[in-house]
């Protein structure tokens, strides 16, 4: 199933998680995903001003995974079956890492427009938790 996560850091991280919420480099107007730290540009150690991204973006890389992936994904492997696992640069210019919804894991490529959807990830504690996925933009 990966690693594990507690409950209180999970809800303490539900605004990334559902939202994608960047911050804004008050110093040098960069996005940064996640919003703490450091700026991923000009390394300022400022404030960040949260935007919300339209969730919109291009697949830059893609791996899938299937039988044969590390053991921590077996549990999860087993009960959802094969899983496509992107990373996005969204319209904003941040990369997010993701997983791949509502389509054959193996279709999307290098290049395909993607958008944000609320999934279910895994359960874990008795709760389901759910966070954003990739799915194809139709158009």
């Amino acid at each position: 199933m990966g690693a594990y996560i507690s409950l209180p850091t999970w809800w303490q991280n539900l605004e990334q998680r559902y939202r994608f919420v960047l911050g804004e480099c008050l110093d040098c107007g960069a996005y940064n995903f996640p919003a703490d730290g450091a700026c991923s540009v000009c390394s300022s150690l400022t404030t960040f001003r949260e935007v919300e991204p339209e969730g919109t973006g291009e697949i830059v890389t893609k791996t899938v995974m299937e039988e044969g992936a590390p053991p921590e994904f077996e549990s999860y492997l087993q009960r959802e079956g094969t899983i496509g696992v992107v990373i996005v640069e969204l319209d904003e210019g941040v990369l997010v890492p993701g997983m791949l919804t509502d389509c054959d894991p193996y279709a999307p490529e290098r290049g395909d427009r993607v958008e944000r959807t609320i999934r279910r990830i895994y359960e874990q504690e008795g709760i389901v938790r759910y966070g954003a996925k990739f799915r194809p933009v139709v158009e």
